[in-house]
């Protein structure tokens, strides 16, 4: 089942009502999402949402994100985020100060959140007849909330099923669908990969984006990437964004962020262990089960006296059980 039930309510068009492209525009769908697509549907969504949610001199607009995507480009794309997101806050900004000049008497402009949050995931992906279904290669869903709200975090955190959640909902050029989503439906939809990303809404609208960078979570964000490939044979993505991570395999029940979990019986809970030392800007791996890295066996550290071995910043293999092959990456900035 595609992205479970949420998938299914939005191909049935059960709530949602969504419009398919027409087939002229399907036919001219690009093969990938580029950097401007982003720029472009972010913007778009956001500008209509204004003027749909938008009432007397009360200005209203969405400030949370979430960006499906295919999860080759996903993979394309995350690198890139850094430096798209500050140009999309930008637009934002300059929207509301567009906004703003129709009124002669004033307006109430002030945020209806403290943040501005996107979220983006690659989506599984299923085949029908032949043909990849629901998420495309170059097709872009986004879904906008007016304030926080995180699809991952509500799976984690076991919400009310019996709950709806009010949001709009846009395929890339298509028009955008105000729907009350059910809770279950996003609590069945499979994320492979994600990575979140939040700026601090800045009240005098300042379209510079190295105030919005210096407002953002972006330089705390990403120590480094980890990668490998899942049971289907796509590539699966962590984001490395806590000074200590550990590597379990599916039998780990926990939920927190700096877990890098792989659907594999081969990898135990905490089977590998990193940390990022800031001060030297070096990383460290420890192992507590069979490890090779970069072809040499590690130690197994035993309870809590790990051993620690220098862990390189790229293209380091870090070999699993003899099963699953992880590739490490340090984020370019710290190399």
């Amino acid at each position: 089942m595609i992205m479970g039930k949420f998938i299914d309510i939005i191909k049935k068009g059960i709530k949602l009502g969504i419009v398919e492209p027409d087939t002229a525009k399907s036919k001219q769908q690009v093969s990938k999402v580029t950097n401007k697509i982003l720029l472009k549907e972010l913007t778009e969504h956001f500008n209509e949402q204004m003027e749909e949610l938008s009432v007397g001199r009360r200005l209203l607009y969405p400030m949370s994100f979430n960006i499906l995507l295919h999860p080759d480009d996903y993979n394309t794309t995350i690198e890139s985020l850094k430096y798209i997101l500050p140009e999309v806050v930008a637009s934002f900004y300059a929207s509301i100060k567009r906004r703003i000049e129709e009124y002669t008497n004033g307006v109430n402009y002030a945020a209806p959140a403290t943040d501005w949050f996107f979220q983006f995931s690659a989506c599984q992906v299923t085949e029908r007849d032949g043909k990849e279904d629901f998420i495309r290669r170059g097709e872009v869903i986004t879904t906008s909330t007016l304030t926080h709200f995180d699809i991952r975090k509500a799976q984690q955190d076991g919400v009310r099923t019996e709950a709806n959640v009010h949001l709009s909902v846009k395929c890339q050029n298509s028009s955008i669908n105000d729907n009350n989503i059910n809770m279950e439906a996003l609590l069945g939809m499979e994320i492979l990969s994600e990575g979140t990303y939040s700026f601090q809404f800045d009240k005098n609208l300042n379209e510079d984006t190295t105030l919005i960078i210096a407002a953002s979570d972006l330089p705390s964000k990403g120590f480094a990437t980890l990668r490998w490939a899942g049971n289907d044979g796509r590539d699966r993505v962590y984001d490395m964004h806590a000074m200590y991570i550990d590597i379990s395999g599916k039998a780990d029940k926990r939920s927190s962020s700096n877990i890098c979990q792989i659907d594999s019986d081969a990898v135990s809970t905490s089977h590998v262990q990193i940390k990022y030392e800031q001060a030297t800007q070096t990383f460290s791996l420890a192992a507590y089960g069979k490890v090779r890295l970069n072809s040499r066996e590690v130690p197994i550290s035993v309870g809590g006296n790990p051993q620690w071995v220098p862990l390189a910043k790229s293209h380091s293999k870090i070999f699993i059980n003899d099963s699953v092959s992880v590739e490490f990456n340090a984020n370019p900035d710290l190399v």
